[in-house]
């Protein structure tokens, strides 16, 4: 995966370190139920997939492309998300990304935003196409 930025961001806590180290649920899912993508500001950008059980995202995978942060919020995001119900999901905050995070930079809060919205999408999706599909 190719990041925008090579070398880790200095100063940053810990568990930032760990999501951009060891990243969590990258990748593709089989069947998603739910899909979004988007471009932030700053021209990177996050794929969102959720499979739903029982009213709760029981997969998220993520799609980052771009720098680190980008990459650290698309990976708090996923974990923050899963095993929640939907409503509770939606409920999710950039502020929540950066507390996950232990803090991130004011000038890349937006990629707090950006992770948190596309998930937003993404679930939007599913009410949209996978909703109505298993109540007929």
């Amino acid at each position: 995966m190719a990041h925008g930025h090579a070398d880790p961001p200095a100063g940053l806590s810990p568990r930032f370190t760990r999501h951009l180290e060891h990243p969590c649920n990258l990748g593709e899912l089989a069947s998603p139920q739910g899909r979004a993508e988007m471009t932030g500001q700053c021209g990177d950008s996050i794929g969102v997939q959720i499979v739903v059980r029982d009213g709760k995202l029981a997969q998220v995978a993520v799609q980052p492309r771009g720098c680190a942060y980008t990459l650290a919020c698309a990976s708090a995001v996923s974990v923050l998300a899963r095993g929640r119900t939907l409503d509770a999901a939606l409920e999710l905050s950039p502020e929540d990304v950066m507390a996950e995070l232990g803090g991130l930079p004011a000038d890349h809060a937006h990629c707090a935003r950006l992770a948190v919205n596309t998930l937003g999408e993404a679930i939007a999706e599913y009410y949209r196409v996978a909703a109505p599909a298993r109540a007929g």
